[in-house]
């Protein structure tokens, strides 16, 4: 029997770095929708709901018959509101409702490129792992963390190893991953439970690196409308 998922699409009105971020055009669509139009596309979606603080973007949302049914709270709608709080709001007002799911996730609108074939690939391994907690979508770390240190005037900490590792050869590395932001998936009894997604025995399903692209600064965003445009040169 297929899971039923609930999905929360968080979007606030308070982007500082990109203003209006979450409402912006991206290739004919205002970010937030994105998600909205992978995940309907899901095997596995039951209900999509937009939590927002905003009635502009509510009125948007029902424009693509994105559910929006309810607005987030003053205290959940500041930049030190996380985004567990802004789940766990969400599965109250479904509660209260009666409604009942098997799964919550959330699909931030900074990460447009996600496959809907790796949604449903990750609920899969999801379902077949029982001990499992949740899935989250990972990314390849670039650069690998030995090329990294705090900042300082100085590179004494990144030249302390970086010669032994520059002799073992790139190819060598241990692979990394983190987050990519693509996604976030949990059983809803432990998600109550936890109020994180992340805890042991969560999945880590990789993406691409195009599809792991999150959109955080200005930068970010004409590389997404150059993957875009190159998209459509090639359609």
């Amino acid at each position: 029997m297929r899971k039923k998922i609930l999905w929360i699409i968080p979007a606030r009105s308070g982007s500082k770095s990109i203003v209006d971020k979450n409402i912006k055009d991206l290739g004919g669509y205002p970010l937030m929708i994105h998600r909205f139009l992978a995940a309907k596309n899901s095997a596995f979606t039951h209900d999509i709901w937009l939590s927002t603080d905003s009635e502009i973007y509510k009125v948007i949302a029902k424009e693509y018959g994105l559910e929006a049914p309810f607005l987030r709270p003053e205290e959940l709608s500041t930049d030190h509101a996380s985004s567990s709080d802004v789940v766990l709001h969400a599965m109250q007002f479904a509660k209260e409702r009666g409604l009942e799911y098997d799964l919550v996730g959330l699909l931030e609108p900074t990460s447009p490129f996600i496959k809907v074939a790796d949604i449903d690939s990750a609920i899969d391994e999801l379902e077949q792992d029982l001990e499992a907690h949740g899935v989250v979508a990972v990314k390849e770390q670039r650069p690998a963390t030995i090329f990294v240190q705090k900042e300082a005037k100085y590179l004494d900490e990144f030249c302390s190893n970086i010669n032994e590792y520059q002799r073992l050869g790139r190819q060598n590395f241990v692979k990394e991953i983190t987050p990519s932001g693509g996604f976030y998936i949990c059983r809803w009894e432990k998600f109550l439970t936890e109020h994180t997604f992340y805890a042991n025995k969560t999945i880590a399903y990789e993406v691409d690196e195009i599809s792991g692209l999150e959109i955080d600064e200005p930068l970010d965003w004409e590389f997404a409308e150059f993957i875009i445009e190159r998209k459509k040169r090639y359609e």
